[in-house]
């Protein structure tokens, strides 16, 4: 009789291939799956609809190709008029916090209609998805169906980066490729690729981080060579004052985490769990846990400096060979743990980890961690129901699970000591940070006690202007800028068709003079005191201005790029008089009781204040007036003009006595106080975006005294 063993010998091939073969069945069944719900649930929809991400790229593209230039493209209210100009898209717009780059890919398709290039888009980044995938499969040993089924494990960030029109499987590509230039050698080439990704979207710049760390010279100049030239390329193309702005106002605000969304925790970073836990803003965040900025400043500094130091103590030369794929991956999970605001989309970037990392421990045999893996992947990438989303978090805590898993994959054959040195450091820079923190929130709660009431649901207020006994303003709700009433008994929506981007009216008058845009900007007259208004159109143009006493209009009108101002009498039959035909560029202004203009005028990152005489058109420099200015206002009296001021970044409030030249700066703070309007001789109105999203306002009030 042949022995147990033997038998069992005998059958282990046979076996083991139907383990084999049902394994790959799985596999397969799985894989239709996951792809059905990709097509269902991410490419069909982004193929049929228009939202979010991808007007933005393709409305920037479109205003470039035509001419304009793009340096107020970080200015929400114009980017929201240029896109009602150009028509074909239906929502609002924006293009924070995107460097200009961001409009190269989708240049060629700027001729098309916004859908059909869409269209187009979607079918270009299945082919990077493609081409990525072939690049993990030369350099991993696994094969197209385990690779698939990796990539779709990501299911929720591959269907909202298809559904929105992101950027992130051309990202995806430009990794996978220069990690595979990495393997073969070609380490310049690497570095360059990676300096193409990070001039679309920042965080990829990290990895100069980790090559200097590791003293890979060769891939670090290819990014920094990388990044000079395409620097340059985008300034030659798209100018230099976007750079300017993005640089000085736009960054500085994404580095603190204050671009979009500051409190909401479906970014599910750190940054914006510290927002939501410890800083208080009256109508975003009334209840946080602890009211607290030193608290947050400390937190949020210590997170940063946990992370890094974990990721440069882990991966630091000690003779033990170099893990290659586990650093890659890890350096791509602290730029999205590091992120103000990583959108699900971000975590595309892990098919990339997920293809290495898995083809690392399977040859490894250790299916243990690679199980751990493959469930901290899909704890990540995983759909989740909104309210479990909201307070587990499962991106955040299973990015950061993965990021440990990866770090310990690094160092389990180091001995890992933390010595004083590296506390040392380690204190220093939690220190920096908690003093730039801090310093970034002084005066941040200033204008808090000066907010205006505002019982209406919509998320941005701006433009206010005090008419008879109300305060109107424009406020985006609903998908659109609308015009609003405030009073004593509450605030209401006037009924404007379009856009409403801006208001003009004075205290003593009963009309509102609204810039309603369609296909092009209207100046139509709005009568607030009647019963049944009826709205009557007065002229082409945009961003009406009234004279305290009502017997002048002064708008600005936009062609190209090109802006002319023109004044007009009211009351009268004569027509508006051209005052400024072009020269200098426009950007704002007020009209004093006698007609003369006062304006804010040169490039968006250096704009002046200057007068222009009524009677000759004669154009002066407001003399005294440091720095850059905007937003001019003159008060009832004409004694004082209100206008704001860029101080290290951000637009303050300030008064100045037109008589003597004194002037007094009312806001401190590290964000924009901007559109200054009077209610009398002695208080302001204004909007202010502190402890808000950059460029998106409450109304304040501030008393002046005598």
């Amino acid at each position: 009789m042949q022995p147990a063993s033997e038998i069992a010998e005998h059958h282990r091939p046979r076996l083991g291939w139907r383990y084999s073969r049902f394994t790959a069945i799985a596999e397969w069944v799985l894989l239709v799956a996951l792809l059905a719900i990709f097509v269902k649930n991410g490419f069909l929809p982004g193929w049929r609809t228009l939202i979010s991400d991808f007007p933005d790229f393709h409305l920037a593209a479109s205003i470039y190709h035509r001419g304009i230039p793009l340096d107020r493209v970080y200015e929400w209210l114009w980017f929201q008029r240029q896109k009602d100009y150009l028509g074909g898209i239906e929502q609002l717009v924006e293009f924070i916090p995107n460097p200009p780059m961001c409009v190269l890919p989708v240049l060629p398709l700027s001729a098309l209609a916004p859908l059909a290039a869409k269209r187009v888009w979607l079918v270009m980044n299945i082919g990077f998805l493609l081409l990525a995938l072939e690049l993990l499969r030369r350099v991993t040993k696994l094969n197209w169906r385990r690779l698939g089924l990796v990539s779709l494990l990501c299911v929720v960030p591959l269907r909202d980066n298809f559904a929105l029109g992101q950027y992130y499987a051309l990202i995806l590509l430009l990794i996978c490729a220069a990690y595979y230039l990495s393997c073969s050698g070609r380490r310049l080439t690497s570095g360059l690729l990676l300096s193409v990704a990070a001039s679309l979207k920042l965080f990829p710049g990290l990895f100069l981080i980790l090559f200097v760390w590791k003293r890979d010279w060769r891939s670090a100049a290819g990014m920094i060579l990388g990044t000079t030239v395409l620097t340059l390329i985008s300034i030659a193309m798209f100018g230099l004052e976007v750079h300017r702005v993005l640089l000085i106002e736009v960054l500085p605000r994404a580095l603190r985490g204050d671009l979009v969304g500051p409190y909401y925790l479906g970014w599910n970073s750190f940054t914006a769990l510290w927002h939501y836990l410890f800083l208080f803003e009256p109508e975003l965040n009334p209840a946080p846990l602890l009211a607290s900025p030193v608290v947050y400043a400390l937190t949020q500094a210590m997170t940063v400096t946990a992370l890094l130091f974990a990721f440069l103590l882990s991966t630091r030369d000690d003779g033990v060979k170099s893990k290659k794929a586990f650093e890659w991956s890890v350096l791509v999970l602290l730029s999205l743990l590091l992120s103000s605001m990583p959108g699900s989309y971000h975590y595309c970037l892990l098919v990339f980890a997920g293809g290495v990392c898995m083809d690392e421990l399977l040859k490894a045999q250790d299916k243990r961690k690679a199980l751990l893996f493959i469930l901290l992947l899909l704890i990540t990438c995983a759909p989740v129901p909104g309210r479990i989303g909201k307070f587990f978090l499962s991106r955040l805590v299973g990015g950061l699970a993965l990021y440990v898993l990866l770090l310990q994959a690094i160092a389990i054959d180091k001995r890992l000591r933390i010595e004083r040195r590296w506390l040392v450091a380690a204190v220093f820079v939690g220190a920096a940070l908690t003093i730039f923190n801090l310093n970034s929130l002084k005066n941040r709660a200033q204008d808090f006690r000066r907010r205006v009431s505002n019982p209406s649901i919509g998320y941005s207020a701006s433009n206010p202007v005090v008419i008879g006994d109300r305060v109107i303003f424009t406020e985006m709700r609903g998908g659109k800028y609308a015009a609003m009433s405030l009073q004593r008994l509450g605030v209401r929506e006037i009924p404007i068709a379009g856009d409403v981007l801006s208001v003009g009216g004075t205290k003593l008058g009963n009309f509102a003079y609204f810039e309603q845009v369609t296909r092009e900007s209207s100046i139509t007259q709005f009568p607030l005191a009647s019963s049944d208004p009826i709205p009557q159109h007065v002229a082409e143009g945009e961003q009406p201005r009234v004279s305290p006493d009502g017997r002048w209009l002064a708008f600005i009108r936009e062609k190209d790029g090109r802006t002319t101002v023109w004044l007009s009498e009211l009351g009268s039959q004569g027509t508006a008089r051209l005052i400024i035909n072009g020269v200098p560029n426009v950007l704002d202004i007020c009209v004093t009781s006698n007609g003369d203009l006062i304006a804010a005028a040169g490039t968006a990152s250096e704009p002046q204040l200057v007068t222009v005489r009524r009677s000759t058109g004669a154009i002066e420099p407001l003399s005294g007036i440091a720095g850059p200015a905007r937003y001019p206002s003159i008060s009832p009296n004409g004694r004082r003009l209100a206008f704001s001021r860029r101080s290290w970044g951000s637009w303050q409030l300030v008064v100045r006595e037109l008589a003597t030249g004194t002037e007094r700066q009312l806001t401190n703070a590290s964000c924009n106080a901007t559109l200054p309007t009077w209610e009398d001789t002695h208080t302001l109105l204004y909007a202010t975006d502190c402890g808000r999203e950059f460029g998106l306002s409450a109304l304040a009030r501030v008393v002046l005294p005598d």
